[in-house]
């Protein structure tokens, strides 16, 4: 079904789970209904077991009724996802299939997968030449989040995820500020990305763009603090030194 087609709903995962039909949002139910819908929604028309259902709700300790309740989330998100299908009629959007279910929507419809095409398409601009194009769909790609993902959800399939997926946005942050540093926009990133080493101490990537935003704004000496900060923190509390890219850009600057 192609996210074009009016009746097809729209899914949320990068935030809150929710689903929308135009402008009016689906009542999704409890949270272990939505920890289903998530999980068939991160691999769209692609068949789901029960059995990987139950361990995405409630991993290697799922209740004796695990089966039944499968059941009914699926019964009560068909309702849900199709409020305008016939009695009798059978469901079109999270079919049946063997002894799991697939739900049918086109990837563009759900906004994680919309996310991944965006960040790659970006990647590909960058790597052609076309930084405004970067840019452009890499911000696209920021905006659709809308808080943590999956938030709220219970089971070990959504603490997954929601790790994976903030992993992967902080890189696109990075690798939205590298694009604007290409661009020569390294005035606007200095308190950005000052702001985010705070948040990440320890994130090296973050550190070395800083450094560099700084060194391009003529604070060479602010640069070189933001690299000692960092060595220090790490001596202290492992022992380690910062990685090999980041005491390369470090040794360049004592040189100048």
């Amino acid at each position: 079904m192609s996210a074009a087609d009016r009746s097809a709903p729209r899914l949320q995962l990068l935030g809150p789970v929710k689903a929308w039909h135009g402008e009016v949002e689906l009542d999704l139910g409890s949270a272990h209904r939505r920890t289903v819908l998530a999980a068939l929604a991160v691999n769209p028309n692609r068949t789901v077991s029960r059995e990987e259902l139950i361990d995405a709700v409630w991993g290697e300790a799922p209740p004796q009724s695990a089966q039944g309740s499968i059941y009914t989330y699926v019964s009560g998100l068909r309702r849900a996802l199709e409020p305008g299908r016939a009695k009798g009629e059978g469901p079109q959007l999270l079919a049946s299939i063997g002894s799991g279910y697939s739900l049918r929507l086109d990837a563009g419809a759900i906004d994680v997968h919309r996310f991944e095409a965006l960040r790659e398409q970006a990647l590909r601009k960058q790597s052609a030449g076309d930084l405004r194009g970067a840019r452009e769909d890499l911000e696209e790609a920021l905006g659709l989040w809308h808080g943590v993902p999956l938030s709220g959800l219970p089971g070990p399939f959504a603490a997954a995820q929601r790790a994976r997926l903030t992993e992967v946005r902080l890189a696109t942050v990075e690798r939205r500020a590298e694009v604007v540093l290409e661009s020569g926009g390294h005035a606007e990133l200095v308190a950005e990305l000052t702001a985010l080493t705070r948040e990440h101490p320890f994130r090296e990537t973050l550190r070395g763009l800083l450094m560099r935003a700084l060194v391009r704004a003529d604070r060479r000496t602010e640069a070189i603090a933001v690299y000692t900060d960092v060595r220090d923190r790490l001596v202290e509390s492992s022992g380690t030194e910062p990685g090999p890219a980041l005491r390369r850009l470090y040794d360049q600057l004592r040189e100048q």
